[in-house]
């Protein structure tokens, strides 16, 4: 095999980046502190779907060679338009705690102030300026690598005979569960996955994904390991002097360096998902969507001036992540679905359709998306009663 194809493949890592941010990190803290090693199996259920659903999106695209909004667009402009307005209010309201993340991993091992935020987000205007998904997946890459050897080390000094804790710890939650699958599977995901795929060969999407789902899988499953050091987790503050028992300085730094790479590669890619939303969705032919484009780069540009005014001056966007968390939530399974029922089409991918094992995986997943959302409106019926 080429080496130059696996240079092509690490622009996926872009995925990764993108769902290992400083929630992913507070989930699999709790999961690990609650549960410990019994969620690790949920880990791999997650990746193993984040993976097939990703690649489905990624396909479509690239087989058919049409975007998911012109696909979406059948019966009316609505549904596209609908769903970028929700994703790019997700990412609008995500960016915040991204790049606060980003700063607080720094506040754990340097005296700065919250106007360090502004330097981070400087970072990350030129990054995103420079257009370049290429460019952004290799440096995504290598932060990506950095915090997964990080965590990986922290882990395995944890894991070790005579370390690991020694505590009653609680069953699986269901709540806990679907949070490391949601945080695996986040809606705008499958618009970044679908815009990676526009172009390039199949087999270079495949590893690329395998890629990135790998790595993303070791890194939050040793966080969950991390995370059994804490007895409850509180604050990051709190796991950082639980973390120094077990391993010293250098488990500070683990979860300082950790904790700043994950809130700044989501950073990055928080506001360039979006955007690529917004190609997929809202494009049809405009050349205003295209990377140096206007309207691709207003659209990035609000979610990170948002990201940054809410940052500084320290709002309270706990309500508007909250909603956001709900329709991005409510969303998913019906995207997800979508994707599903693309992916089956045979006058539009041919025999590039589903494999049966990518059937059987999605439906199960999409079941427990579709209960748990019922569920949920169910008791919010009862509540609002």
């Amino acid at each position: 095999m080429e080496s130059t194809s696996w240079g092509r493949a690490l622009v996926w890592s872009l995925i990764a980046a993108a769902f290992i941010g400083p929630g992913t990190v507070a989930t699999a803290t709790r999961a690990g502190a609650e549960g410990g090693y019994a969620y690790l199996p949920v880990v791999v259920l997650a990746a193993l779907a984040g993976y097939v659903f990703m690649e489905m999106a990624a396909r479509i695209t690239l087989v058919s060679g049409r975007r998911l909004g012109d696909l979406l667009s059948v019966r009316g402009k609505w549904l596209p338009t609908l769903l970028f307005a929700a994703v790019f209010f997700g990412c609008m309201a995500y960016q915040a705690g991204n790049l606060v993340g980003a700063l607080g991993g720094l506040q754990l091992l340097f005296p700065l102030g919250r106007w360090g935020v502004l330097l981070i987000g400087g970072f990350v205007f030129a990054l995103l300026w420079k257009g370049s998904t290429q460019l952004i997946g290799r440096m995504m890459a290598y932060i990506v690598a950095v915090m997964g050897v990080l965590f990986i080390v922290a882990a395995a000094q944890i894991a070790w005979p005579g370390v690991y804790p020694d505590r009653p710890l609680a069953p699986v939650r269901t709540d806990v569960l679907l949070g490391l699958l949601g945080t695996t599977i986040v809606p705008y995901n499958f618009f970044l996955a679908a815009g990676l795929g526009s172009d390039g060969r199949l087999g270079d999407m495949r590893r690329g994904l395998m890629l990135s789902f790998g790595v993303g899988l070791l890194v939050t499953a040793s966080i969950v390991v991390v995370g059994v050091t804490a007895s409850g987790f509180v604050s990051f503050e709190n796991l950082a002097v639980s973390l120094e028992a077990f391993l010293g300085e250098y488990g500070r730094l683990v979860l300082g360096m950790g904790l700043f790479a994950a809130g700044f590669s989501s950073a990055t890619t928080a506001p360039l998902a979006a955007a690529m939303a917004g190609r997929e969705l809202l494009a049809s032919g405009d050349k205003s969507w295209r990377s140096a484009g206007s309207a691709f780069r207003a659209t990035w540009f609000v979610v990170m001036l948002i990201g940054l005014l809410v940052a500084v001056l320290r709002l309270d966007i706990i309500g508007v992540i909250l909603a956001a968390q709900v329709i991005n939530g409510l969303l998913l399974p019906f995207i997800a679905a979508a994707v599903f029922y693309l992916a089956n089409r045979r006058d539009l991918l041919g025999d590039r359709t589903n494999r049966w094992w990518q059937n059987l995986i999605g439906l199960a997943v999409l079941g427990l998306l579709f209960y748990k959302t019922g569920e949920f409106l169910f008791n919010l019926f009862l509540t609002l009663r």
